[in-house]
């Protein structure tokens, strides 16, 4: 059942919720779910009108529902730089594992169907649609304001799907801490985040992300007593902090720990000693 935030506006809620935006007779979805039996369910409850998928970025769960929407006529954008990992998503597990995936990798929570978006530069989306730029947890992250709306993807995460999940996943630690400054900055009246609840205020689930993933950062300088990999510095982590990975979440969390060390050596705290291995300055 599709929510109503204002007129013209509303919201499927899931595990990934979805924004629809009515706009002269044609709907704008914002990203199109987690899998195909929701997409199906959203797409009915939609009815005839022209539909235009607008993805946030490329992850599987945002993405699940594209090639249904593409089958039934609906034309999809995104930010240029997550286009390609949408046309084929076993980029991202390639990305991940960095050769071949395995198998654990190869799960529809890792790799969706594809689809067959084109850049939002070419989209000539109606003035009242405004991409905003929230990148840190995937190369391309954007979010889409209207009116006073605004749908804000994964830039941050609502405290009950941290508290499940125990991190926030990204690539890249500045950029993200640069969006939550920036969505603390913004005006609108309602926030939308892809996981977690639609509020007014958002700082404290803002500020939670923050916390979440500084605690990871300081995690990650208290493993570093000695050299280490990165492989043995998530599984520290993992051990300090108690949390639950399998075959392929270790993947996810590994690339986490990854974007972390980026960021510390840009900030002179760690550097690479060895091929691979890591120590504190």
């Amino acid at each position: 059942m599709l929510k109503s935030i204002k007129e013209g506006v509303s919201v499927k809620e899931g595990s990934t919720n979805v924004g629809i935006i009515e706009i002269d007779g044609t709907l704008y979805v914002i990203d199109t779910g987690s899998n195909t039996k929701f997409a199906r369910e959203l797409f009915s409850e939609l009815g005839e009108e022209k539909k235009i998928v607008l993805n946030t970025h490329s992850h599987a769960d945002h993405i699940q529902g594209n090639s249904f929407f593409e089958k039934n006529g609906a034309k999809i954008f995104s930010d240029k730089l997550e286009v390609a990992f949408i046309r084929d998503p076993i980029l991202e597990s390639f990305y991940l594992y960095g050769a071949t995936p395995p198998k654990s990798l190869r799960a529809s929570f890792y790799k969706a169907h594809s689809s067959h978006p084109l850049p939002l530069e070419e989209a000539d989306l109606p003035k009242y649609i405004e991409p905003i730029p929230l990148i840190g947890h995937s190369l391309g992250m954007t979010g889409f304001k209207i009116d006073d709306v605004l749908f804000c993807g994964d830039a941050y995460f609502g405290r009950e799907v941290l508290e499940k999940y125990s991190y926030p996943y990204l690539v890249d630690v500045g950029k993200f801490l640069n969006s939550l400054d920036f969505l603390e900055k913004t005006n609108a009246d309602v926030y939308v985040p892809s996981h977690g609840n639609i509020t007014n205020d958002p700082h404290e689930d803002i500020e939670k992300t923050r916390s979440t993933l500084h605690s990871f950062i300081n995690a990650t300088l208290d493993v570093l007593e000695d050299t280490k990999s990165v492989e043995e510095i998530s599984f520290n982590i993992v051990e300090m902090m108690s949390i639950s990975l399998n075959s392929g979440t270790f993947y996810l969390f590994r690339s986490f720990v990854s974007a972390i060390l980026s960021h510390l050596e840009k900030q002179k705290m760690v550097s690479q000693v060895l091929p691979g291995r890591w120590k504190k300055i």
